[in-house]
């Protein structure tokens, strides 16, 4: 075996490969698992790997020396324990799963989400792979967007901003902003939600629109927003018109 070979190899050129095929990318729910294979083939000469690792990752953004600024952030990690060598030109696939962190954010707007495989190569640079993944809301948040939608509200943003002080497993949260399609004593809606297995905790800042002088100060001070927060659960969304009913009170009783 040629030294140039192993120079070459151990910078990753002619070295091993990895792809990661993955079957539900294009559509699974928060809490569901994710479905996939990994190829790895083999490069020009006999190189050992000791770790597959997985890493979901997301875009947020967040205020920095008094400038908001995009990054991303791991959302969680797996790896599969396979220790093996694989042999120029050689190909091995190994099957996977894990699941989709309930807190996992929805893709949607600017919001991404992709994994990202990584092999543990011996003596070279690590090989990766980079795949997006469309995420879909827990069945909770999926009943409240559409009684939402029956209310007449549309999403006009939706951001995720770095929250570090909420104590969950990633600092930021999925904001989305919303503004009704016809004229409404609201002027927006602001939300966002932290989930768990068997219940959703909402939170809303409900803008009121400014009416007259006393509404303009109101404006101007901020003090036209008004707050709630509540947490559904499966039960709480059975009947779609009572949910709808529900959250068009929270709102109203929110505006006066």
């Amino acid at each position: 075996m040629s030294f140039f070979k192993k120079m070459m190899a151990s910078v990753g050129i002619g070295g091993v490969k990895v792809n990661a095929e993955l079957e539900n990318g294009h559509g699974v729910r928060v809490g569901d698992e994710l479905h996939g294979t990994v190829y790895v083939t083999g490069g020009n000469l006999a190189q050992e790997i000791t770790k597959i690792h997985f890493c979901l990752y997301s875009n947020y953004f967040r205020e920095r020396d008094g400038q908001i600024v995009e990054e991303s952030d791991a959302i969680a990690r797996f790896h599969l324990d396979e220790h093996f060598t694989i042999q120029p030109g050689e190909e091995r696939q190994f099957a996977f799963s894990f699941p989709i962190p309930f807190s996992t954010p929805i893709t949607i707007g600017s919001s991404k989400i992709w994994l990202v495989t990584e092999l543990d190569v011996e003596k070279a640079i690590d090989q990766r792979d980079k795949d997006y993944i469309h995420i879909q809301p827990h069945p909770i948040v999926g009943a409240v967007f559409e009684s939402l939608s029956r209310l007449g509200l549309r999403a006009t943003e939706v951001s995720l901003m770095h929250v570090p002080r909420l104590g969950l497993d990633f600092p930021f949260v999925q904001e989305f902003e919303m503004k009704p399609q016809y004229r409404s004593n609201l002027e927006e809606l602001e939300l966002f939600y932290i989930v768990h297995e068997d219940e959703v905790e909402f939170y809303m800042e409900i803008d009121r629109r400014a009416r007259g002088l006393l509404g303009l100060l109101e404006e101007q001070f901020d003090l036209d927003e008004r707050y709630a927060r509540f947490t559904l659960t499966y039960d709480d969304i059975e009947d779609e018109d009572r949910l709808t009913d529900f959250i068009r009170e929270t709102i109203e009783d929110n505006l006066h």
